[in-house]
């Protein structure tokens, strides 16, 4: 199984987000802070070539899929033999849908079940995505299955995959490394788990960035963010929606990001059911030098902040 590459672009991350939210990522950080650079794109290397597996020799392995590093390739239309996938996830990058709506980053679906054994291939269908493990071993607090392996993507661009089988039986929350702080995260449960077998992390939200305990350390960052308030759908939100509820996932077998956006309150219309804006059309939304955000992109408690 493999994604279409339709629409793809090959504007970074880095100018999509500044043409969308209408500040540049630069000044965000400063805004954020130091330590927001650990989440927001650092610490993960980016796929050079075709069938990249991590591994350093290089060798006989290099069409198998690593237990950590996965199976990694620049063109998604080459997928070797033997490696077929069994679900495809796509991650996706949409517009805001409306004045009060920001610009999100998802995978899609958003929650999945599958099976010991099975292989999903995560598409890259916008610039700049990780897919990474809710692990200790890469400073996070364990979401995922005891037993489970520290596994992460590299950042991939438009038109890469990578393939991961997932053998243990549980519960697996991951992220994408440059977005973790933009909400890009999703829930996949492996096999068909009994109520008493889901584990504490999967119904509450501990260790995952939450809206109050985020803009309190935005606000301490820097007096120039007194009162802010974060724009963007956090972590916390779309893991404790209730669409992403273990046993809501495994009825539904999936669960579409438009689900979450509709329960959070957020305005969401998928890339695929909206018409391309007229040349003259701007974002609404502004940043000044020294990373404040003007223009409704971000509310200190006058300017009318986003919704949800």
């Amino acid at each position: 199984m493999t994604g279409s590459t339709e629409g793809e672009t090959g504007e970074s991350s880095d100018e999509l987000f500044s043409e969308w939210s209408g500040f540049e990522r630069r000044s965000l950080l400063k805004a954020l802070g130091v330590g927001a650079t650990l989440s927001l794109g650092g610490g993960t290397a980016a796929a050079t070539g075709v069938g990249v597996t991590g591994r350093e020799d290089g060798g006989a392995d290099s069409d198998q899929i690593d237990p950590v590093f996965g199976y990694s390739t620049t063109d998604i239309e080459e997928i070797p033999e033997g490696l077929e996938p069994d679900h495809e996830v796509q991650l996706l990058v949409a517009p805001p849908s409306g004045p009060t709506s920001p610009p999100f980053l998802y995978f899609e679906p958003t929650g999945l079940q599958i099976q010991s054994g099975d292989i999903v291939q995560f598409s890259v269908m916008s610039p700049d995505h990780s897919v990474t493990a809710f692990h200790p071993d890469i400073g996070h607090s364990r979401r995922v299955p005891e037993g489970s392996e520290p596994f992460s993507s590299p950042v991939l661009g438009p038109g890469s995959a990578w393939l991961y089988r997932f053998e243990e039986e549980g519960v697996y929350d991951m992220y994408c490394g440059p977005h973790f702080l933009l909400g890009m995260v999703m829930r996949l449960v492996v096999g068909d788990l009994a109520e008493e077998d889901i584990p504490e992390y999967a119904t509450r939200d501990e260790g995952v960035a939450g809206r109050e305990q985020f803009e309190a350390g935005l606000n301490r960052a820097s007096e120039q963010n007194e009162n802010c308030e974060w724009p963007f759908v956090l972590p916390a939100e779309v893991l404790g929606a209730d669409a992403l509820d273990t046993m809501n996932i495994q009825e539904a077998g999936k669960v579409q990001f438009s689900t979450i956006a509709e329960e959070l309150g957020y305005e969401f219309v998928p890339p695929e059911e909206r018409e391309a804006p007229a040349d003259n059309e701007t974002v609404e939304g502004n940043a000044t030098a020294d990373g404040n955000v003007t223009g409704g992109n971000a509310s200190n408690g006058t300017d009318g902040g986003y919704g949800g």
